[in-house]
């Protein structure tokens, strides 16, 4: 073969090689340009609907919850109440220790992944749910519905701690636990359904005793479900580096976490 075809050869080959790469470089910058877009939209869709709800909830504070208040004391009834009572016990920190620990003791025996995320989203969830949730309760101090006061009267920070409506600690509880596992449950379809809906009886409840105002329960379900999808993400973020050990003693929860140095 001449040296002139073997240069040509040469030059097809180099010319082809250099193809596939840019086409792998284009490739690359395809899929890192529709991540990056399937990011910002999902950005975009979560800061409206937080604007959405939280609009929701100004509306509900502003103009429904006097009414709502109304007719839910106007329509009492001695079955209900009693039910209400009961099922609103759902959203205490006890009943919330209780369901946490026997998510951990199960995920340990059965060893299933799943449950030992939803564990640890749980505990973490729970921590920073009740961080924020009191010291919501400790700015605004607005007075529950159960004293008379008007639905606008609140003491601010500087108030004597007493009146502790805004917002509603049951709801925030029992959404955080529901939310917890829903986002680990998302692929079985009945147990988001199931989780939210005995959350949102929660609240309902709690309206109907009159122990809080309508938005009180809006507030408490928002911060509940944010502060799991919080722990969510921090928990994807240090799944590579880090690994969680869930433990829930004497009432008290917990996380040990290890740091993998290779």
């Amino acid at each position: 073969m001449s040296k002139a075809v073997l240069i040509i050869c040469f030059i097809l080959t180099s010319v082809h090689a250099c193809t596939q790469n840019d086409s792998n470089f284009l490739s690359q910058d395809t899929a890192i340009n529709r991540n990056e877009k399937k990011s910002n939209s999902k950005t975009l869709k979560t800061i409206a609907y937080a604007t959405g709800y939280a609009g929701t909830t100004l509306l509900c504070y502003r103009y429904l919850d006097t009414d709502i208040k109304d007719f839910a004391q106007s329509n009492q009834n001695e079955t209900v109440t009693s039910v209400a009572e009961t099922f609103e016990q759902l959203g205490t920190g006890t009943a919330n220790i209780i369901i946490t620990a026997a998510t951990g003791v199960t995920s340990l025996i059965t060893k299933n992944k799943k449950l030992q995320k939803t564990t640890i989203l749980l505990i973490g969830g729970h921590i920073i749910n009740d961080v924020v949730t009191n010291q919501i309760k400790i700015t605004f101090q607005r007075h529950r519905p159960n004293t008379g006061d008007p639905y606008n009267t609140f003491d601010w920070r500087g108030g004597p701690q007493i009146n502790l409506s805004f917002v509603s600690a049951h709801t925030s509880n029992a959404f955080a636990t529901a939310t917890a596992f829903a986002t680990c449950f998302k692929d079985t379809k009945w147990v988001p359904i199931v989780a939210y809906s005995a959350a949102g009886l929660v609240g309902l409840c709690r309206i109907y005793n009159n122990a809080h105002w309508a938005s009180d329960v809006l507030g408490g379900a928002a911060i509940g479900f944010a502060s799991v999808k919080a722990m969510n993400g921090i928990y994807s973020l240090a799944q590579k580096r880090f690994s969680f050990i869930p433990q829930v003693d004497n009432g008290h929860y917990g996380i040990t976490v290890l740091y993998c140095l290779n």
